[in-house]
Parts: structure tokens; sequence; C-alpha cells
């Protein structure tokens, strides 16, 4: 099931929110917190039974590890340690194996043996696997949330209190499938307030706007986008000479993919937002005018931050301390101890976020350029003659000159993206810059015009709901929407008559839409 699905938006979420509130408000928050644990579970078991019973056991088994790190005493380090290390393997063994078997698969397998079915990757596997890492380490070191969330568990009823709590922050539906990825010092603080289970007439009202926001993007918006990229790339991808596009339809094609990834992603993400809204829990935001990024540097305090934050978390930050302390042990020169301390562990940091995405050549060499994109835009800024040049002008002006850089060289890196294979890749980007006659189609250039008119001028669903705090920040940013464009959304009749005409737009597109493209992730 999707956020998109008619039985999701009109079938279990109300009814889940319906039932959720009846039930805390009579008997309190833990049959609440049971009865959203087995509507996550019938959301995700419509994804197939294989599927359900893998998430079940990953959340046992993560708690049966968490469990253990809680109760067993400080002076049993061993037993401690031993019991992260093998949690966090089966975390990374299976996701390594579901993600990256299929490999072994096509080349050991038989054609009748091979099947689709066995190289599917089960939905969600990504985004949960990494929220139970998280928590691990956090059980490890004792946090508090993870200590308060989880209860005393030294008895068999608060194991399995214990137990439930686990499964729910785990397999909560509006964060399952696509993230955002939650910390629990950021959910316990929520679920254990007073407030949580009552139903709150602004919670319901900002988070059915976010919900009605977010599929617009993804069917309106993103799904239209669709049509005009994918005609061009699988021409260029099929290598088809003898339909070849034209230069001006393979820049259309190009720059209406980079919209549609934003739109179909963050169209996701509000969704994902506006149901855990309407159940009184605010995720933290994931997405934030990434194209208005004014370096590669910003650009991934913007995209997709929850997953950014983690694999930093988990691969740049372990290897930069540890190099650094090696650095300073052998009394490197400064440059090598740069080399080492935080190029190096940039460079590994998006090769992990490249292969995240799938074992794909075209993935790698995203990842490759990307790091070396962030690595040279760290160590210019880093220089004595840009620090005398940043002196000598505005905020504005730098701001205008990396963005003219940005908005340059990201979308060509987006086609290698696109691409499947660097032959595509190079097909494509001769025809972006061997000049082929003809032009695209009107409509495609209008639709994409229109695309890049809300993501340059209009307040993206942070921004647009920021009386109502529609997010958890997890750094301040500045609002650069142009000034007459910085108007917010309020529970009025204005603003109930124009969300029920893109309501029925959205549905309107609902039953032709294609699944999110970054399910495929």
């Amino acid at each position: 099931m999707q956020f998109t699905d008619f039985v999701f938006l009109f079938l279990l979420l109300p009814i889940g929110c319906t039932l959720f509130y009846h039930l805390t408000a009579r008997f309190g928050a833990s049959p609440g917190i049971v009865l959203l644990l087995c509507v996550s579970l019938l959301f995700y078991s419509t994804w197939g039974n294989r599927y359900l019973a893998l998430l079940v056991c990953s959340f046992s088994v993560n708690f049966a590890a968490a469990c253990t790190l809680l109760v067993a005493p400080d002076n049993r380090r061993t037993l401690r340690r031993t019991t992260l290390y093998l949690g966090q393997a089966y975390n990374f063994g299976t996701l390594l194996w579901f993600k990256y078997r299929f490999i072994a698969l096509v080349f050991s397998a038989t054609s009748q043996s091979f099947t689709l079915l066995d190289a599917a990757i089960p939905v969600g596997i990504s985004f949960y696997t990494f929220q139970q890492a998280i928590l691990l380490v956090d059980a490890y070191h004792r946090d508090a949330s993870v200590l308060a969330y989880m209860g005393d568990m030294r008895t068999l009823l608060g194991k399995m209190r214990g137990y439930l709590r686990h499964a729910f922050f785990v397999a909560f539906f509006p964060h399952l499938i696509i993230g955002p990825i939650v910390y629990l010092s950021e959910f316990q603080p929520q679920v254990a307030s007073p407030g949580f289970g009552r139903a709150k007439r602004i919670n319901l009202e900002v988070g059915a706007a976010l919900v009605i926001v977010g599929l617009f993007k993804k069917t309106v918006i993103a799904d239209r986008l669709a049509t005009v990229a994918n005609a061009a790339f699988e021409s260029a991808d099929a290598g088809l000479l003898h339909t070849q596009i034209s230069t001006a339809s393979a820049w259309v094609a190009a720059l209406a993919y980079c919209a549609q990834l934003y739109f179909d992603f963050s169209g996701y993400s509000d969704m994902a937002l506006g149901s855990a809204r309407m159940l009184g829990i605010r995720f933290p935001m994931n997405f934030y005018s990434p194209w208005r990024a004014i370096g590669i540097v910003d650009y991934y305090r913007r995209w997709n931050i929850t997953l950014t934050r983690v694999i930093a978390r988990f691969v740049y930050t372990p290897l930069s301390l540890r190099a650094t302390r090696l650095a300073l042990r052998s009394g490197w020169p400064r440059a090598a101890g740069n080399v080492v301390s935080a190029w190096t562990p940039l460079l590994i940091n998006f090769e992990v976020i490249a292969i995240w995405h799938g074992a794909r050549l075209t993935f790698i060499l995203f990842g490759l350029i990307h790091g070396l994109w962030y690595v040279t835009e760290t160590a210019v800024c880093s220089t004595r003659t840009f620090k005398v040049w940043r002196k000598m002008t505005s905020d504005r002006t730098r701001a205008i000159g990396g963005r003219i850089i940005f908005l340059v060289i990201m979308p060509l890196t987006f086609v290698l993206f696109r691409s499947t294979t660097p032959g595509h890749f190079a097909h494509t980007l001769g025809i972006m810059f061997h000049p082929v006659g003809g032009l695209p189609h009107f409509k495609d250039c209008i639709l994409l015009a229109a695309a890049i008119a809300v993501i340059a001028l209009l307040p993206n669903s942070m921004q647009l709901f920021e009386n109502y705090r529609p997010g958890i920040a997890t750094y301040p940013l500045i609002d650069d929407t142009p000034l007459r464009m910085r108007f917010r959304w309020r529970p009025d009749l204005t603003w109930t008559v124009f969300m029920s005409c893109m309501l029925l737009l959205s549905l309107y597109y609902l039953a032709h839409q294609p699944p999110f493209l970054y399910m495929g992730f």
C-alpha cells in the first residue's frame, strides 16, 4: 500500500486516527500504541507476507539486542559490545544481502530459476534498518531517551511492553516505507507527553493540509514531469539513434527529471509528515528547497536530510575521528592530515550514499563526482584567497555566484544518475552538447517552466506551514523565498477552498499514477 492509494487516504488513515484517539481517550496511551502498531503492520502487509515476516524478524532481533544492551550491567562490557556488533552485523548484513543479492542472482541463476521476485528489494528495508542501527548505538550508550521509552525491562511484563513500543517506533507507518529516519530522542518526548493521544483540531488540520500538498506534488507535478523525462531517457538508454531527440528536448528532459525526483520524494515526505501529524507526532523535516542551494555543501543540508545525517554519523564521523587521531599521533603535515582525516572520509561517505541507491556503475560515478565536488568546495572555502574575497563581497553576490555554478553542474550529474550505464550517459550528454535540430513540445516546456517557478519562487512546505511547526528542524535555515511570495498557510476558509481544489485535482490524476520514484532505492 502506498500513501497515494484510495484505501489509505479514505479508509486506513481516517479510521486509524478515529480509533486511536478513541482508545487513548478511554484507556491511555498504551492501547493506542498497540492499535497503531497493528495498523502499521496491516499497511505493510499489503506488500506481501515475505516482506512482513522480514520486518517482524528485524525488529524482534533488534529488540533482543537492545534489551540486552539496556539490562546488562556496565561491568559486562564484553557482552554488551558483542551484542552491539552482532546486532549491527544482522542489520547491515541483511541490508547488503537483500539490496545487492540480485547481482549474484543475475550472474549465477539460470533463466528458469531466476525471477524478478527473487531480485526485488524489500520495501523500506533501508530506512527501518538505519533507524534500528541508530537505536542500538543509543541503547549501548544508555541514551536517556532510549531508557525512558523502553522502560524497565527486568521483568517479563516490562520486556513485553518494551517489545511493543520498540516495534511501534520501527514500524510506525508514516515513516516505514521511505522515511524520514527518526531518532528516538525526537520521537520519545512526544510519546511521553501528556498530550499524546489527545485529538487536537490543529494537528488534524495541519496534517491533512500537508497530506494534500504532498499528494499534489506527486500526482499533479511529479507524474506529469515523468512523462517528459522518461521519453527522452528511455530513447537514450535504448540507443535509438533513428529516433534521436533534439538538443533542446534533451535539456528539457534532464531538467524535468531533476524536478520530478524532487517533487516525488518531497511529496512523499510531506505526506509522511502530514500522516504523523494527524496522529500528534512531528517528524524531522527531510527537504528544504534543495534546488535553491548555493553549492553542494548547502545542497546536502537540504536534500534527504535525515539520510544524510545518518550516513555521516555511521561513516564520515568515525572515519574522520580515527584518521584525525592517527594524523596527530604521527605528526603529519597539515595537508596530509586533511587528505586523511577529512577528504578521504568524505569521498567514502559519498560512495556509501551512492551505493545505497543501488549497485550500478552510474551511481558509483555519481557518488565519486559529488564527493570530489564536495571536497573541492570545502577546500576552496578554507583558502586564504577565498576568505579575502568573502570580506570584499556581499552575501548576496556570493550566493548568486554559488547558485549559478551549482545549477550548471548539478543537473548534469543527475543525468548520470538517471542513466543506466556510462555509455547511455555519454549518449545523452552527446545530444545535450552536440547541436541537434528540433524543438521540444510546447506543453513540455510550459510544464517544466511551471515546475521551476514553484521551486524557485514559492515557499516550501516547511515555510508554508511555519506558524504551526510542521516538522522538526535539525539545524537553522534561512528563508530564501522572494519577499512578495512569503505567504503562510492558515486554517481559514480561503485556504480550505484552495486545498480542496488541490485535492480534487490530485484525485483526478490519482487513478493513473505510478509508484513513488524513490521507492526503487
